[in-house]
């Protein structure tokens, strides 16, 4: 599955804030803390699926990963490169080892040019194959993503959007990248074609021993294909572990909530205690004290002043969490 001496993605604590939209000229806009002190590892040949509600912050620090956004503080570190800071004719040459795939297929692809012109062009740009070996390289790219290599003369309007995402994957394969990012690959997809993509995401890294990084807000889908899962609320992560780890046993309410909510077809299980969540994700800034504390139903005066500081849950030492209330309630 993974190396697990020398990462090849290392991000710590990395933050990134935007104005608040002025609403009266005699205040002082706000700022919005899109992503806050946020540090995880990635290895070789591994997935890290982030997961959270609308607004948390992790689709942010998909960008700020590829260098589409310039973080605040905090640094990201490619090998032993850091990479935030780069000016982009320095980064350049190093965006074929990490590719992204995006939610909307349709936008990714440009609608005037065929699938043999999207996937030849940046193999010649960044110099993977010659002219004379690129036709070969596309039909063998359409082969592993699942398509008819005859396809390849067609426009993306005229292929559904799961197909279209394929060929996002093999336009982001036809540069033979070490790492990948996944900002919601199938949100937008049906049921079926979504464990489609999936099934042919993992099998893609079982063949390649490519990375990903997977951004996505259903927890079962994240749970499929990722190795660890970190959890993410309002900017911050809040709980970190392996997947089936977190998955079976959550440590933080939140994540405890974001279970809760999806659909189940035991019918004796839906009589289950559940955490229902009160109210939206706020942009209001808390220097101090649990961002979650105001939705958790655990929460106390501690919580106030106790900081966003992870832990280890006990009897799991790789099984981090930013609260120890949730942890005891389940008797951990």
């Amino acid at each position: 599955m993974q190396s697990k001496h020398t990462p090849i993605l290392t991000v710590r604590q990395l933050s990134k804030s935007y104005p608040e939209p002025e609403k009266n000229s005699l205040f002082r806009r706000g700022m919005n803390h899109a992503v806050q002190n946020v540090s995880f590892d990635l290895y070789s040949g591994e997935t890290l699926g982030i997961v959270g509600e609308s607004g948390c912050g992790k689709s942010t620090v998909a960008r700020l990963v590829m260098g589409l956004e310039t973080p605040d503080a905090g640094s990201v570190v490619f090998h032993d490169t850091r990479i935030d800071q780069l000016p982009e004719r320095s980064l350049r040459p190093l965006r074929p080892r990490f590719q992204m795939v995006f939610q909307d297929s349709g936008s990714s692809l440009n609608s005037r040019k065929r699938v043999v012109d999207i996937l030849r062009e940046p193999m010649l740009y960044h110099r993977i194959v010659t002219k004379d070996k690129a036709e070969a390289r596309i039909d063998e790219l359409l082969d592993m993503v699942g398509l008819s290599p005859s396809t390849k003369q067609r426009y993306p309007h005229e292929f559904s959007g799961g197909q279209r995402q394929r060929i996002c994957i093999a336009k982001a394969l036809s540069l033979d990248p070490e790492l990948i990012i996944l900002d919601e690959p199938v949100s937008a997809l049906d049921v079926s074609v979504q464990a489609q993509i999936l099934n042919l995401l993992r099998d893609l890294q079982e063949k390649l021993g490519v990375a990903y990084l997977f951004i996505g807000h259903g927890l079962g889908a994240v749970h499929y294909i990722s190795h660890r899962i970190a959890v993410m609320y309002r900017g911050r992560i809040v709980e970190m572990g392996d997947s089936e780890e977190v998955f079976r046993h959550p440590a933080h309410p939140y994540t405890r909530a974001l279970l809760d909510a999806a659909p189940l077809a035991d019918y004796d299980a839906r009589e289950r205690e559940r955490i229902v969540l009160r109210g939206e994700i706020g942009h209001t800034d808390w220097t101090e004290g649990c961002a979650f504390r105001s939705r958790c139903p655990y929460a106390s005066e501690e919580c106030t002043c106790i900081g966003s500081a992870m832990t280890s849950v006990p009897g799991a030492p790789e099984h981090l969490s930013a609260c120890m209330a949730g942890t005891q309630e389940r008797g951990v």
